[in-house]
This record gives structure tokens, C-alpha cells and sequence, in this order.
């Protein structure tokens, strides 16, 4: 018995004198209640759905607890995590924040959220194929463009289906064609135009084109040319 209180005696003061200083260090902090702002992050999103443009990106979070504790939560805040799993359908579901999706180490607790529920709406998820219209600036006064072509001609968008009903072409980048002579190849980049829709491939694309001057040349005159 003697043996088993004498055995590693300085490590069993060690620990010892370590589990006071942790005791008195928390049980000595006086409790308190603060709010943090964490950010929210979506899990298990179904592949043929697409969340809203309603998207909550950060909630803030009453936690009450001893001091250390809370400073520790307040520099490197844990994220709330809502898992769309169980959605099957497009629609509206809402989610409560509580302590099952919100992680806070022990002796920290949730007292509520701001805002204690998450609504998302969920739409379905399409694909579209889109004609790529190039935008033209700075054409010479009397000269139009007579002739342009793009490479690809077509992209694909990818997004709500809402937002894509509403989406028939996409536009590049101004080319700026006082830079480019009569004729040339331009590499510029597609632009969405919309920020629920994105490119299923790369958006650069090489636009051809040739200017020819006007039959009767006007000072300001100019145009866009038609394929």
C-alpha cells in the first residue's frame, strides 16, 4: 500500500498541483454572458439542388461561462452546422439553431442565437446552354462591325432554375477595339451576369472580328456588326 503512494511521487504532485491550478483558475473566474458571431456552414447539400439567394452566411450566439472559457470561444469560434441530408424537394425548411449544431466546449452554454432559426429555400438545379454575345467599345468613327465570331459559341450555366429561365445570352468583357486595328482575334472572358449562375467550364472565350467603314462615314457614326 505504502508502495502505491510513493511510486512516481514527483509525477503525482505534478498532476496534482496542475488539477488545483486548473480548479482554482475556473472555479475562481466569474461566470459571464458575452455574444460572438460564427459563421454558418451547410453540409450533405442534395447534388440536384441549389440554395437560395437568401443564404445565411454568419449568426451571432448569447454563451455564458467562466471567463478563460469564453475568451478561448471568442478568439477561434466554432461554425454552426446545418445538414440539408434529409432535404428531398425544393421548397422552404427551416432549421433551429440549439447545442446539437452548435459546438461550444464544455462549461460554455448556448443561452440562444440570433437569429435562433435558419429558413432556406431550395430550388432545383439546372444546366443551360447559352449563346456567348460579345460587347464591342470605342468603334472608329465610320466603321462598323460587319463581321464577329465567338470560340466556343455556346457556354454552359448552372444554377436555380429560376434564375436561369431568366438567362438567354451572356455578354464578355468590353473589347476595346481602338486597341485591336481593323480586324483581329480577342481572347476576353464571359460573364454570368448573374451571381446564382456559374460556368460548368472555363468562361474565356476568342472573339473574331472585322470592321468595314460606312457608306457614308458621319462624324460618331458607328455600329455593331451582325454575325
Amino acid at each position: 500500500m505504502k508502495r502505491f503512494f510513493t511510486h512516481n511521487i514527483v509525477l503525482k504532485l505534478l498532476s496534482l498541483a496542475l488539477a488545483f491550478i486548473l480548479w482554482f483558475v475556473y472555479s475562481g473566474s466569474r461566470e459571464l454572458t458575452t455574444a460572438i458571431s460564427v459563421p454558418v456552414q451547410y453540409r450533405n447539400i442534395p447534388t440536384d439542388l441549389e440554395i437560395g439567394p437568401n443564404l445565411v452566411e454568419e449568426v451571432r450566439l448569447i454563451v455564458r461561462g467562466p471567463s478563460p472559457l469564453l475568451s478561448k470561444v471568442s478568439a477561434s469560434p466554432a461554425p454552426v452546422i446545418l445538414d440539408l441530408g434529409h432535404v428531398r424537394r425544393p421548397g422552404l425548411t427551416t432549421f433551429s439553431i440549439h447545442r446539437q449544431n452548435v459546438s461550444l466546449p464544455t462549461g460554455v452554454v448556448l443561452e440562444r442565437a440570433i437569429p435562433s432559426q435558419i429558413q432556406i429555400l431550395t430550388e432545383t438545379r439546372v444546366t443551360k446552354e447559352v449563346e456567348v454575345h460579345p460587347i464591342f467599345q470605342n468603334i472608329p468613327a465610320g466603321f462598323r462591325v460587319v463581321f464577329w465570331s465567338a470560340t466556343p459559341r455556346v457556354l454552359t450555366l448552372s444554377g436555380p432554375k429560376s434564375r436561369m429561365d431568366s438567362i438567354h445570352h451572356v455578354n464578355t468583357d468590353p473589347i476595346d477595339l481602338q486597341l485591336h486595328g481593323m480586324a483581329g482575334r480577342v481572347k476576353t472572358t464571359a460573364f454570368a451576369g448573374d451571381p446564382q449562375a456559374h460556368f460548368t467550364e472555363s468562361p474565356e472565350v476568342e472573339v473574331e472580328f472585322r470592321l468595314e467603314r460606312l457608306p457614308e462615314a458621319a462624324p460618331g457614326g458607328g455600329g455593331e456588326g451582325r454575325r
